[in-house]
């Protein structure tokens, strides 16, 4: 009889272990994956346009796909490194603070509208004004996307740090949080000038429609790697090689590849190629940026 009882004690343990384990499972298949992207624009208006990536990538997945999106580019990389963030577009600066804690992983870099993988920052004036190149700038008012923007603050910052202007005393520092916000301010005159990304007179032009005519680049930064994917290290092996591989085979989606090329100028992706960040972390060095201290 006690032997019996023992052998109904063990399967019972069994069956419990395999069903709390099959439970598990089916949690982790219907988990919710959080996209992230940095807000190039509004919240609301950014999670509303890329809702048909997140439903496509849902569809390929196998998994709900969410927009998560943060008022700060920190917001974004903050989210990868706790795993509340599963995968994100980020630009390398940010994508650099992301993997530095070793808590994520770039899988892809985007290519931009000429194919290659990578974009410019621009620094952009009003034609009308006196400002014709990085040293007419000296005395005037600047507006910067967010601290940890690459093209909106860390590549512009510096062209204008090595022409000799002191950011911290020559001129007055703004940060708008947002390309869209820059673009505003400057076109209604409450800044002089603004480091942005190349292409934005484009991106733009619906929202606002003079800016082609009213603005003007009077300088371009070099080649700037491409907007990287990042995955979060919560986030298991299977997964993270099922968002590479449906992401590499999106880019025969040509629907959702023209929504991706309007909103953030990407037109396919590639393998990382992590030798073109160290400019990134040498341009962060110009600006005395200390990788392991941004918050």
């Amino acid at each position: 009889m006690k032997k019996i009882k023992k052998i109904l004690f063990l399967l019972l343990a069994i069956t419990f272990i395999i069903s709390i384990t099959g439970c598990g499972n089916k949690h982790e298949k219907e988990k919710t994956l959080k996209l992230g992207f940095v807000p190039l624009k509004n919240n609301e208006k950014l999670v509303e346009d890329t809702e048909p990536i997140a439903k496509k990538l849902s569809e390929k997945l196998g998994r709900k796909v969410e927009i998560f999106t943060a008022s700060s580019y920190i917001g974004v990389v903050e989210g990868l490194n706790s795993g509340s963030v599963d995968f994100a577009f980020i630009p390398p600066f940010s994508s650099l603070l992301a993997t530095n804690k070793g808590t994520a992983k770039n899988i892809l870099t985007a290519k931009g509208k000429t194919g290659v993988p990578g974009y410019k920052s621009v620094i952009l004036a009003k034609k009308s004004s006196n400002i014709n190149n990085i040293a007419d700038l000296k005395g005037k008012t600047l507006g910067f996307v967010d601290e940890s923007s690459t093209s909106g603050y860390i590549y512009p910052a510096s062209m204008i740090k090595n022409k000799g202007i002191d950011l911290d005393k020559d001129v007055k520092v703004l940060f708008t949080g947002g390309h869209d916000k820059s673009v505003q301010l400057l076109e209604l005159g409450d800044v002089d000038a603004i480091g942005t990304f190349e292409g934005v007179l484009d991106k733009y032009s619906k929202d606002f429609p003079n800016i082609k005519e009213d603005l003007k680049v009077i300088a371009t930064s070099e080649l700037i790697p491409g907007v990287t994917v990042t995955v979060s290290n919560s986030l298991d092996n299977e997964m993270q090689k099922k968002i590479k591989e449906t992401l590499i085979s999106m880019q025969d989606d040509k629907e959702i590849m023209d929504l991706f090329t309007k909103l953030f100028s990407i037109t396919g992706f590639e393998e990382v190629n992590e030798q073109s960040y160290n400019n990134v972390i040498e341009v962060a060095k110009t600006m005395n940026v200390d990788l392991e201290k941004v918050k």
